[in-house]
């Protein structure tokens, strides 16, 4: 394994991304340069007085003034640069280590630009990360933030932490054959004709295993948010572009016929549905929509859980979208529409567990709902109680329909007055 750094632009202010990472305390430190703190003059300095620095708004502040903020040749202005080192888990590199690498890292690369970054250890292994938020100005010019060579930046990662006794990353591509590199840059990955409720290929099995960075997990987790939300195909493409994901057909030439889903800010990475497993396959999701009684989230819980996705696909928080998409699977999976549903299916399962009746089907059911029981409350994501659903009754012909109809006659002004004058006649 080695230790691995991806990127993603970001297009808003910095504001949300730090409170982002910096939201429930779990940031484990923080490293500034070039902001009103900075690591290199203030070595020795106490470090809790890092917690007045506003970097956020003093990354704003420089990006507006010097014009960044605008659009840039009919594109939305790339505001800041959003990079994540993962270090290999069998490296077990403590804090200390990190940030000296991480730092230096940055430096140089981005010695001329304002960074800021963040350290979590919020992973199954607690093996500590660097998020590193570069705003896109160049103090020096006043230029926005342009990279030569982005190829260079996880090559001299690698090097650098072979340098300090750390796995290091091989630069050979998958594909080591020249043919075949040539070809897997524009052909999707080949269709898996399989009913597996996940396929996976062995490649992308190593990856996830060793907790390394899958492209294929991450187009898988993001459809996962798309199927449990959209209710017909246009939702699911219009999910899917606001998760960076563009969904194409399949060449009309094509034996099947396949959706085929790419990163936006990687286009040749591409995908045919069946590769990602059944459930995601055009196939199902079309059978899907034809179901009505299908399991949806309510509006509002859709709404909360399309943001929490875009949140973690802007902040390349992958993990945090891997998880959501498995807690919204099994939501989808037992119906559960919110907190007080989780509760009755979590006492069921546990009740047949209990009384010995239960398989080991069950109780690895039981874990997935109790994690998603504990995700959706400690993100909002569900209601805590059902909204009771209509019934359909036929209608009260006294109060709808044509009773509605004379209710309302009944009511009028002018009704009210013949109907009065009609019973003084009949008294007279």
């Amino acid at each position: 394994m080695m230790p691995i750094v991806k990127a993603i632009s970001g297009h808003t202010g910095c504001q949300k991304v730090k409170t982002y990472l910096e939201k429930r305390n779990r940031a484990l430190a923080r490293d500034f340069y070039n902001l009103s703190w900075d690591e290199r003059a203030m070595e020795g300095y106490d470090e809790t007085t890092k917690d007045a620095v506003e970097w956020a708004d003093e990354m704003d502040a420089t990006r507006t003034g010097n014009g960044n903020d605008e659009a840039y040749e009919g594109r939305r202005a790339r505001t800041y640069k959003h990079l994540i080192i993962s270090p290999d888990p069998d490296d077990r590199i403590d804090l200390a280590a990190l940030r000296e690498l991480a730092g230096t890292w940055a430096m140089r690369f981005f010695g001329d630009y304002q960074v800021a970054i963040v350290y979590h250890d919020d992973n199954e292994s607690r093996i500590p990360h660097a998020h590193l938020i570069v705003n896109c100005t160049n103090l020096a010019t006043g230029n926005r933030l342009h990279t030569d060579n982005p190829f260079e930046l996880n090559r001299a990662l690698q090097d650098m932490a072979r340098g300090r006794g750390l796995s290091g990353l091989s630069n050979t591509m998958e594909h080591d054959e020249g043919l075949s590199r040539l070809t897997a840059k524009d052909a999707p990955e080949e269709t898996a004709r399989t009913m597996q409720a996940i396929y996976m290929s062995r490649p992308e099995r190593e990856l996830v295993d060793g907790g390394a960075y899958s492209w294929v997990a991450d187009i898988r987790s993001r459809v996962v948010v798309a199927k449990g939300l959209a209710r017909n195909e246009n939702e699911v493409r219009g999910i899917l572009d606001m998760l960076c994901v563009a969904m194409a057909d399949n060449s009309p030439k094509a034996t099947n016929r396949d959706w085929i889903y790419s990163l936006a800010d990687d286009p040749k990475r591409k995908v045919t549905d069946g590769r990602l497993g059944y459930p995601y396959s055009r196939r199902s999701l079309e059978n899907g929509f034809e179901n009505k009684a299908a399991y949806r989230p309510d509006a509002a819980s859709s709404r909360t859980i399309l943001k929490a996705a875009k949140d973690a696909v802007m902040l390349n928080d992958l993990a945090e979208l891997d998880r959501m998409a498995s807690v919204l699977e099994t939501c989808t999976r037992f119906g559960m529409r919110s907190i007080a549903d989780c509760d009755k299916r979590i006492k069921v399962v546990e009740a047949r567990i209990e009384n010995g009746d239960g398989s080991e089907t069950e109780k690895k059911s039981l874990i997935a709902l109790q994690e998603a029981r504990d995700f959706v409350a400690a993100n909002g994501l569900l209601p805590r109680t059902t909204a009771p659903l209509k019934t359909g009754k036929p209608k009260n012909p006294g109060t709808h329909g044509g009773g509605r109809k004379k209710l309302a006659e009944a009511h009028h002004p002018r009704q009210r007055d013949d109907q009065r004058n009609d019973r003084e006649k009949g008294a007279r």
